[in-house]
């Protein structure tokens, strides 16, 4: 096969940010790829061109899912390689998965996504906060060059798997504008137990960061989805995504907690201060400067006020199209 990959790219239109993503892909080592975007509408009269074959489809407003299930069935090749429009690839991004893959057999192989070098100081304290555990939970080290491992799943930014693979576990779930990346990974799971999904810190790219209030918008949608995020039959691992929420309902309890004023102060200083020393304690771990790690950790405090909020409302049944015209926007990093 002439093409091994088909690096495969969902977006709503030819923007800026993705001719960016398009240009960097130039400097691949590893020749033999092609590129397919995905868009809602075509804004442009002339396609762009680059060294490297590129597929233009508008299929309308569709899901993510969608537009990756339609790139792939459209094309011939070995790999996919799924990225987003606001992502760049290192020069040795597909001759490293290549080798994974060939060399080890892997079945679905990813690496981090690290923040643009030349962000904004908002936009990094965005990457500072999703690096905690007390924001992302044990999947914290998809963010930073962490060390290889097995691992559940891997986030649709930056994943590879055999075409073949891909649609024998399903494809992803077009319905899903949420949470679909985790979604294919458990179907693929349950469909092969003894599945290989690597992560390497050798196939890091670099993703554009949301500034802070577009990273609280977003924790708030996810909130929206805490309950097909928690698999009830899996392990205790699986239900971190409740603690934001959990620890919310704490705090309102002790508000409404029938004991004397004081002693009722008491708990929640100790409560809060409790928390806040555990992040903190994370924080310094990567963090040095005394103003980035005040600001970090506020930022955390309310991304996670945002999660529990999104999980109350969607308890309490609102619209489902004003949530998600919330994510929506939440992905715009303008």
């Amino acid at each position: 096969m002439k093409n091994k990959f088909n690096i495969i790219i969902p977006s709503i239109q030819l923007s800026e940010e993705i001719l960016y993503c398009l240009k960097k892909l130039e400097d691949q080592l590893y020749k033999k790829f092609f590129v397919t975007i995905v868009l809602d509408k075509k804004n442009f009269d002339q396609s762009p061109k680059f060294k490297f074959k590129l597929n233009i489809l508008v299929v309308g407003k569709k899901t993510m899912s969608y537009k990756r299930n339609f790139a792939a069935k459209k094309y011939n090749s070995e790999y996919l390689a799924f990225i987003d429009s606001d992502t760049y690839t290192h020069k040795n991004w597909l001759k490293n998965a290549l080798k994974l893959i060939e060399k080890n057999r892997f079945d679905v192989i990813g690496g981090p996504s690290l923040p643009f070098p030349n962000q904004s100081f908002s936009e990094k304290i965005s990457h500072y906060a999703k690096r905690s555990y007390f924001l992302t939970g044990y999947l914290n080290f998809r963010k930073y060059k962490a060390k290889a491992r097995f691992c559940e799943w891997l986030e649709s930014c930056n994943f590879l798997i055999s075409k073949k693979n891909y649609f024998l576990y399903g494809g992803m779930d077009v319905k899903k504008y949420l949470g679909e990346d985790k979604d294919f990974f458990e179907r693929a799971n349950k469909l092969n137990p003894n599945l290989k999904t690597y992560y390497s810190p050798k196939l890091f790219i670099y993703h554009k960061e949301r500034n802070p209030i577009k990273l609280i918008l977003q924790r708030f949608s996810f909130g929206t989805d805490l309950f097909n995020i928690i698999k009830f039959n899996n392990n205790y691992k699986s239900f971190q995504p409740i603690l934001p929420l959990l620890v919310t309902l704490i705090f309102i309890l002790l508000l409404f907690i029938k004991i004397s004023f004081s002693l009722k102060i008491t708990l929640i200083i100790i409560f809060t201060f409790f928390i806040q020393a555990l992040i903190l304690i994370d924080i310094f771990k990567y963090l040095k400067n005394y103003n980035k790690i005040i600001i970090t950790l506020i930022i955390i405090n309310l991304s996670n006020l945002a999660f529990a909020f999104g999980s109350l409302f969607a308890l309490l049944g609102f619209n489902k199209n004003l949530i998600r015209k919330i994510y929506l926007k939440s992905r715009n990093n303008k």
